[in-house]
């Protein structure tokens, strides 16, 4: 795919252009202010998140996203009551919308009110059959239910979608072994533990990322990039792998390293 876009530009020397703003585009900026807030959502950064998110709904009352992903942010603290809150604003707004229901189903599920999570869980099942995070929740409500040989049924649409996922060996895990079924149950945790993310090989990467602070910092969930300095961009080029494998790097294996890219 490619694409083109014209930047208007003025001479060297000439006189700047006013730069001030000459109209408001709040369709804009709310969009920029709730794509910002995911970004920082996904970090782990849920202060920051609530902050543009909750000037996204500033901005304009009637964009749905915002209030959604306020109530994703409350989820995640665990303000169930802010959350339900800012869900019925949403469901004000669009009363079909799968991603509240889904969500407003999640905190019912935290305060034990599995018969209401169910519905808004089904609300949104129905709008996406193979949304397999959908299904897996449907399926641990169940569970927790101790509708076991339902959590076991309605676990089986997410391995058709994905044999590899974690959540639904988990619960079928724990499904079985609650309806007495042993060997399924060792069946499915020995699944889970090999498809489960081993955090011990994170040691196997320490000492590179002692040697190589800039590597590290892209690691963290939350970091920030600041701005180097023209011997720290020298040293970074200049690493000793870049110029045994210069092809990982973008540069052909023939090439000088001239250049360096942000990640």
């Amino acid at each position: 795919s490619e694409d083109t876009q014209t930047l208007a530009v003025v001479d060297a020397g000439a006189e700047l252009p006013e730069m001030s703003r000459a109209e408001e585009r709040p369709e804009v900026d709310r969009e920029r202010w709730n794509d910002y807030g995911i970004g920082l959502f996904l970090q782990g950064d849920l202060r920051g998140a609530r902050a543009a998110f909750t000037r996204v709904s500033e901005l304009e009352p009637g964009y749905v996203d915002g209030w959604v992903n306020l109530a994703r942010v409350a989820v995640a603290e665990g303000a169930l009551d802010e959350a339900r809150e800012v869900l019925a604003e949403a469901l004000e707004l669009d009363p079909d919308l799968a991603r509240a229901h889904f969500f407003l189903g999640l905190v019912e599920k935290e305060s034990g009110d599995y018969e209401a999570a169910l519905r808004h869980l089904g609300v949104a099942a129905r709008q996406y059959p193979k949304d397999r995070v959908v299904r897996n929740q449907v399926a641990r409500v169940l569970f927790l239910q101790r509708e076991y040989d339902a959590a076991v049924e309605e676990i089986q649409s997410v391995l058709a979608i994905d044999p590899e996922d974690l959540m639904a060996h988990y619960t079928l895990m724990l499904a079985h072994r609650g309806r007495g079924d042993l060997e399924s149950s060792k069946h499915h945790q020995a699944l889970y533990e090999r498809f489960k993310a081993d955090e011990a090989s994170q040691e196997l990467t320490r000492e590179y990322r002692e040697r190589h602070p800039h590597d590290n910092n892209e690691r963290q969930s939350i970091h920030e990039h600041g701005s180097p300095s023209r011997a720290e961009i020298e040293a970074f080029l200049a690493r000793p792998e870049r110029a045994r494998f210069p092809e990982v790097h973008g540069e052909p294996p023939s090439a000088g390293v001239t250049a360096g890219g942000g990640g």
